[in-house]
């Protein structure tokens, strides 16, 4: 009547190590999902900055490509017209005086543009 016992005893000592071991990955997986959402924010901001990087170089493409830019580096031009091309070149810039931050330099690199 009671022979059939002695396998459960090998079945219920599988299963008990199966539950385990998933039990430890779940746990793992817990420990990877929180790791994931960290590094997802990571790239995230790292896309934001990226993008902010480009608008930058494109707005310094613009301003280098401007008419001041050749006029500065245009060997044909005697030194009093290199000055006087400097000059039409920076009143139609309005550059300021003091160092120009990001909005500045974008708002410069529009006018170049147009």
């Amino acid at each position: 009547m009671f022979t059939w016992i002695w396998v459960l005893i090998p079945l219920v000592a599988i299963l008990t190590g199966a539950f385990r071991e998933w039990l430890k990955f779940k746990e793992k997986q817990q420990t990877l999902g929180a790791s994931a959402h960290e590094l997802e924010a990571v790239v995230d901001a790292l896309t934001e900055e990226l993008v902010a990087s480009k608008q930058r170089i494109r707005n310094l493409e613009a301003i280098v490509t401007s008419q001041m830019w050749d006029a500065m580096h245009d060997e044909g031009l005697t030194p009093p017209e290199r000055d006087r091309a400097l000059a039409e070149a920076r009143a139609s810039l309005d550059l300021p005086e003091e160092e120009p931050d990001a909005e500045k330099v974008a708002k410069m690199a529009r006018r170049l543009r147009t």
